[in-house]
């Protein structure tokens, strides 16, 4: 089950309302596990690559964690390439 989900792109654009998003959720939930749903997405760039990553290092802090749904295959791509699929942890949708 997934505590937010994060549909369509997540770019320069949408990155200010999604990490509004994800960071009221990480800090209402101090210590906790949040899982987000990244299923939904269609594209991806530097900005939300860093705001995943900005997420899991606030959640830590906070003695929490985040993990991620995989997201599509097209996408799929974009983690790998980074290294991110190594560095976050996904579960399944």
């Amino acid at each position: 089950m997934t505590d937010l989900n994060l549909a369509g792109e997540l770019d320069l654009e949408t990155i200010v309302a999604a990490r509004r998003g994800l960071y009221e959720l990480i800090d209402e939930r101090p210590g906790q596990v949040v899982t987000i749903g990244l299923d939904q997405l269609t594209f991806i760039d530097s900005t939300g690559l860093g705001l995943l990553v900005g997420a899991l290092k606030k959640a830590r802090l906070a003695g929490g964690d985040v993990t991620f749904t995989r997201p599509r295959d097209e996408l799929w791509r974009t983690f790998t390439v980074t290294g991110l699929d190594r560095a976050l942890t996904f579960v399944d949708a």
